[in-house]
């Protein structure tokens, strides 16, 4: 009876909301090609010429006695469209390539409820960009940086700083980029070069760090769209943002650009086609080179990209069937080396290389008629890389240093390093990606309540064909760390199982509009042994996203809409392939290393110990957020603030744990080495056993990443007499990172030649706040008489400062010599020993740092000769700048900047 009676609810108010509209016609107003809500439309009656309605924030209109008769629908930057009005129709309007209003060079607040920039191709072009990087100066908190394309570029959305280490890369890793609707794997990456310690190797590495924005080229995006809210729970896989990438289909346009800037030159060709009206082929093509010091030719950074890319659209009375295919092909070149005439002819060299290649299709159906089925989608991808990372040293040894092979625990007799020799050590990896989605769209038939239901399914597969480490074990490149080779192909495949609902509403209350996005995805990594954690666990995301849009008013003669929404919703990112399935750590313990004047007679005796260093109970990474925001739209001028609170308490991080190893410490003391005849045999020298402290490096989930913020845009329309706009847009952003692991620590003290054998055991270790406020002020001009278009930006950057947060001196526990655990008491600080583990962290440590107001000027132009064919462009970053001298703490710290600046050309034939 109570379900009954809830039934009957439900149908009572439905039919009250749709009986309180049957006096009025509605409709939604669309961009014809990215279907986003126009707002500000106007929706005139042709008869008479007036103006009956104006569409609010989601495109909507309502009007009384219009229904059947003839209106005209326009807004600035768009063909007006005429048509018959109809109950709940859906018109599109045509953007004017010729309107003043259409071109727009910065990035636009989405109309959507969750909070995301997107950037079109036009504004783009004006920016430039090499590579993917170059776009993020446009969102909330952005600025312009000089490219540096020597290293990976990863990306941090609503952070501080970038620069805050390897355990707080979840942040980039946990950012899914998602192309033409493939997401983009790189949980498989395994091109880390084990033991490697010197720069060259160790600034290139980006395993565990998500995508490297210099892979990805910008000329064939027609859109980006950068969520930095809560997104759709059909995207998984992620806990800080979402970057989703459309690519430019159709066209018939011979497209080439040409660019040169202070570090770098790219070309870029592209062909389309278009087979009657229902086949499209685009073809294109880039190249890259770049290097930090163009006076330095042995460091470069180079990029090849290929992509193809074909599209059909059937149109039947009843459906409309969309069916597309990319095949692209990406490389990726990294290389430094020394130059031989002034290393004393000595080799040094590092190569890198990332060939990847990858497929798409994806079919969808949409149907016509208001059924329950709205349309299903497929879309199937799958990418293969090869990956080759190689480095060649000289080693030079001051030191006899064991040579290690064996795998297995016991003790060895090893042989023994050469003292000079050249290493040569290379990564082979190949991973593969397959990722299939099935969708399906559903919806009760309503003329008043527009309502979507998405339900779908995904899988993913990650596997690594790769051999892994390759080098020659009798000579390494580089010694004293225990490495060892293991083909990477034996690691089990990673497959992963989601399954997703979806409910979207726009319900009209009266003269206002309730939104509501709401759903969960659950998702479970599948095949993992049954001794993990994971294994067989589901794990869920709700999110919701929520929007009130008010009636709209008159503020004097401007039309205003105003609406609020906010979200909430939980995050989860699996963990990678390397923190699933870690190398095993090999500690190799030099028992007896004599040393003879007769190589024959050296002998080094090593005590091998091999550790499992998987973490059987490593979790996903996890991300709960949540925002508030408003959007007001006065007369076409939008205003956008949004709050947003994001904390991330199990991000993934390495941490070293303690545990004893007992091995044997030969006495060399009673060997004659004038009177030996081989080597010494182990069998007959005495020995002490030794127990000591040793600590490995396991992964757990003990980052915290804590981000609070405010981020702004607002927009003027164009103003007609001087043929400009004025975009604002700046944010300000505090981030906390903590570790929530106890941290181990021994003393490098040394006692009676010993260090010492204890470690301590720390709650408070590893924190830092960062915090910056910012303010970017753009005026763009564009004269189409004179086919010129302009743009001067003055970005501020009122502050930034970085603080350490308070670590603990004493420890809460330790470990002794035997492994045993102990509570720590006050009287130890005074232990003859125990005295070292007590840290000497003062308040100088935590003075907050703070990096006063500075300010650049950058300008770039662009000018359109030959009907348009042609397109020059120019940039100049930091032409004019501020960046005063200050004081820290009485020392004086002296900036400055200089001005980095391009030129490029763009032919359409």
């Amino acid at each position: 009876m109570i379900r009954t009676g809830y039934i009957l609810f439900f149908i009572f108010i439905f039919h009250a909301i749709t009986g309180f509209a049957q006096d009025t016609t509605g409709g939604i107003v669309l961009e014809n090609l990215t279907h986003q809500p126009v707002i500000g439309a106007s929706v005139t009656l042709s008869e008479t010429k007036n103006v009956v309605a104006i569409t609010d924030m989601n495109g909507r209109f309502t009007a009384k006695n219009i229904n059947g008769k003839t209106i005209r629908i326009s807004y600035i930057g768009f063909k007006p469209l005429v048509a018959k009005a109809t109950k709940d129709a859906t018109y599109y309007l045509v953007e004017d390539t010729n309107a003043l209003a259409e071109v727009v060079v910065t990035a636009q607040e989405s109309r959507g409820l969750a909070s995301a920039s997107t950037i079109g191709k036009k504004a783009m072009e004006h920016l430039q960009p090499s590579t993917f990087s170059d776009l993020l100066e446009l969102l909330p908190g952005g600025r312009s940086a000089d490219p540096s394309l020597n290293s990976p570029n990863s990306i941090r959305l609503r952070e501080v700083s970038s620069n805050s280490g390897a355990n707080y890369a979840t942040s980039s890793l946990g950012t899914s980029f998602v192309i033409d609707g493939a997401p983009v794997s790189n949980n498989a990456n395994m091109q880390y070069m084990k033991g490697a310690w010197d720069t060259p190797v160790t600034n290139r590495d980006f395993t565990n760090k998500g995508i490297d924005m210099r892979t990805i080229s910008t000329d064939d995006i027609e859109k980006v769209e950068i969520v930095r809210g809560i997104p759709s729970v059909e995207y998984g896989d992620l806990t800080t943002g979402l970057v989703k990438i459309e690519r430019r289909r159709g066209g018939n346009n011979l497209s080439a650009r040409l660019k040169a800037d202070m570090s770098s030159k790219l070309f870029y060709l592209a062909k389309g086609f278009e087979f009657g009206k229902r086949w499209t082929l685009n073809l294109s093509a880039d190249y890259l080179d770049a290097n930090r010091d163009p006076r330095n030719s042995l460091e470069r950074y180079s990029r090849v990209t290929f992509s193809a890319r074909s599209g059909a659209t059937w149109t039947k009375k009843n459906y409309t069937l969309k069916w597309t295919n990319n095949f692209d092909y990406g490389g990726s070149f990294d290389g430094e080396k020394l130059d031989p005439d002034l290393n004393k002819g000595k080799i040094d060299t590092y190569k890198s290389k990332y060939n990847r290649f990858a497929f798409n299709t994806a079919l969808n159906v949409a149907f016509k008629h208001k059924l329950w089925l709205k349309s299903i989608s497929a879309t199937f991808s799958s990418s293969y890389q090869h990956d080759v990372i190689s480095r060649t040293r000289l080693v030079q040894l001051s030191q006899m240093t064991p040579a290690v092979t064996t795998t297995e625990e016991g003790e060895y007799n090893v042989p023994i390093l050469p003292y000079t020799y050249y290493g040569t050590q290379d990564v082979d990896g190949k991973p593969l990606n397959i990722f299939a989605r099935l969708n399906g769209k559903l919806q009760i038939p309503s003329t008043i309540i527009a309502n979507t239901l998405l339900v779908g399914a995904s899988w993913t597969l990650d596997k690594n064909y790769g051999d892994g480490q390759k080098f020659d074990p009798l000579h390494p490149p580089y010694t004293g760390i225990s490495v060892r080779q293991r083909k990477l192909s034996t690691i089990p495949a990673m497959n992963t199982l989601a399954v997703y609902a979806e409910e979207q509403l726009r319900i009209p209350i009266a003269r206002h509009t309730f939104e509501l996005n709401g759903g969960i995805r659950a998702s479970q990594m599948l095949n993992l042994p049954t001794s993990y954690t994971m294994h067989g666990h589901w794990y869920f995301d709700p999110r919701m996203n929520l929007g009130w849009s008010f009636p709209q008013f008159k503020i004097g003669k401007w039309t205003t809409n105003v609406r609020i929404q906010g979200g909430v919703g939980q995050h989860t990112k699996n963990p990678t392939m390397e923190y699933l399935y870690p190398d095993p750590r090999y500690l190799d313990i030099v028992q007896l290393s004599y040393y003879h004047p007769n190589n024959n007679y050296r002998v080094i005796n090593v005590r091998t110990f091999v550790t499992d260093a998987t973490n059987k109970a490593l979790k996903p990474a996890r991300n709960l957020k949540w925002e508030f925001g408003t959007d007001i739209n006065i007369a076409g001028n939008n205003l956008s603030v949004t709050y947003f609170k994001e904390n991330m308490t199990s991000g993934f991080r390495g941490n070293t744990v303690y545990q004893p190893y007992t091995f044997k410490q030969y006495d060399t003391s009673g060997i004659d080495p004038n009177s030996i005849t081989a080597a010494p045999d182990v069998a007959t020298l005495p020995f002490t056993m030794v127990q000591e402290l040793f600590g490995r490096n396991e992964y757990t989930n003990g980052s915290q990443t804590l981000k609070r913020g405010i981020e702004y845009t607002f927009a003027t329309r164009r103003i007609p007499s001087l043929h400009t706009r004025l975009t604002v847009n700046g944010a300000w952003f505090r981030t906390v990172y903590r570790n929530s692991q106890v941290v181990a620590y021994r003393p490098s003290a040394v006692i009676n030649n010993k260090q010492i054998q204890y470690v301590g055991l720390y709650r408070d270790n590893d924190g830092l706040k960062n915090e910056m406020a910012n303010t970017n002020f753009t005026f763009d001009t564009d004269i189409p008489k004179l086919r010129l278009g302009f743009s001067l930006s003055a970005q501020c950057l009122w502050f930034s400062s970085a603080q350490r947060l308070p670590l603990s001196n004493e420890p809460d526990q330790y470990i002794s010599p035997d492994g045993t655990i102990h509570d720590w008491q006050k009287e130890y600080a005074n232990d003859t020993y125990l005295r070292f583990l007590v840290r000497n962290h003062s308040a100088v440590e935590y003075i907050k740092y703070t990096v006063p107001f500075s300010m650049n000027l950058n300008l770039k132009v662009t000018k359109k000769l030959l009907n348009d064919r042609l397109n020059v462009a120019m940039f100049c970053n930091k032409i004019l700048d501020y960046t005063p001298d200050y004081e820290q703490n009485g020392i004086k710290i002296r900036r400055s900047v200089r001005p980095y600046f391009g030129l490029e050309v763009n032919a359409k034939l």
